[in-house]
């Protein structure tokens, strides 16, 4: 019997992986046995903890729809031999659903997997500022609208950030990108009826089956990851400080980092102007920031975050 396949996509820091959590945990209250191939653009998985006891494959450093083609054939090949009746594939925030999608409807794998569904999440409240500052990059306004004409589904998260004019603009703009029967789904954190989110919605055969031929824009060019180590430990509101004085050319970051004065280790999330801290359990792993975002300097922005670490030890 073939393996149902659901792909989750969309650009950075739109909530991708809380629809995955959440699918993860549908799967867990049914007893099916899922497999998960996560790709992330930098070397390390922060939010590893999330997926502890799950059949997790990780595919770091790259993209599965471009540098990482034959690291994903190779995972699928390997992932099909194994217990599992559902497979969640989350690919970067810059990947180009056409490319997976074209993967997985190939001769190779048609016989081991069936798509099920291609679900886009977008960010409400920056889908329309990032295809306006990305409008003089081809590859990236490409990608954007790959990552909605490719949907079978798609995921308007984040409304809570967004006042209803900038919706109502969002979703006109959407009508332009998606197929006509392309259902759409307003949510706030992610949270929406699962039974959407495992209906089946991709028809191999259907009128917008076919996976285009066009090749893969290189992204990486213009987006790029970059790791911050030996982060000194510092104050909750010089953390903040920092965040708040970063370029906008930081679309997303996340790490793990100390905080003086409060015990233990923290992981944090910040997309859409938003920041947040969850305690973690601790497990030794050294604190390190991940920035992804258009032309980065891990040396820059390592000295931007030790001037302001240096504020706290001042007397």
């Amino acid at each position: 019997m073939k393996i149902p396949v659901y792909t989750i996509n969309g650009f950075l820091g739109s909530g991708k992986t809380t629809i995955l959590l959440a699918m993860m945990e549908e799967c867990k209250r049914n007893g099916w046995k899922a497999g998960i191939i996560l790709n992330e653009l930098g070397e390390k998985n922060i939010e590893e903890d999330y997926f502890e006891g799950q059949n997790l494959k990780q595919l770091l450093d790259g993209c599965i729809c471009c540098t990482m083609q034959d690291g994903l054939q190779e995972t699928l090949r390997s992932i099909a031999a194994e217990p599992i009746n559902i497979l969640l594939i989350e690919g970067t925030g810059v990947a180009n659903p056409l490319a997976i999608e074209r993967t997985l409807i190939s001769a190779e794998f048609r016989e081991l997997f069936d798509l099920y569904s291609m679900i886009s999440v977008v960010d409400a409240s920056k889908f329309l500022e990032y295809r306006n500052r990305f409008a003089s990059s081809r590859e990236i306004r490409q990608l954007l609208q790959d990552q909605m004409t490719s949907a079978k589904m798609v995921v308007v998260n984040k409304t809570d950030l967004a006042k209803p004019s900038v919706l109502a603009k969002v979703e006109k703009k959407m009508e332009n990108l998606l197929h006509p029967d392309t259902p759409v789904f307003r949510t706030a954190f992610g949270k929406l009826d699962s039974t959407q989110l495992f209906r089946r919605r991709y028809t191999l055969f259907g009128p917008h089956a076919q996976a285009s031929d066009r090749v893969h824009s290189h992204h990486q060019a213009v987006i790029r990851s970059i790791r911050i180590q030996d982060v000194p430990a510092m104050t909750r509101e010089t953390l903040i400080r920092w965040i708040e004085q970063l370029p906008l050319d930081v679309l997303r970051g996340k790490g793990l980092v100390r905080l003086l004065n409060e015990p233990g280790t923290y992981l944090i999330q910040f997309s859409s102007g938003e920041l947040s801290l969850e305690r973690m359990k601790e497990d030794g792993r050294e604190p390190v920031i991940i920035l992804i975002g258009e032309g980065l300097q891990v040396e820059a922005m390592n000295r931007r975050l030790l001037e302001h670490a240096k504020a706290d030890s001042v007397p």
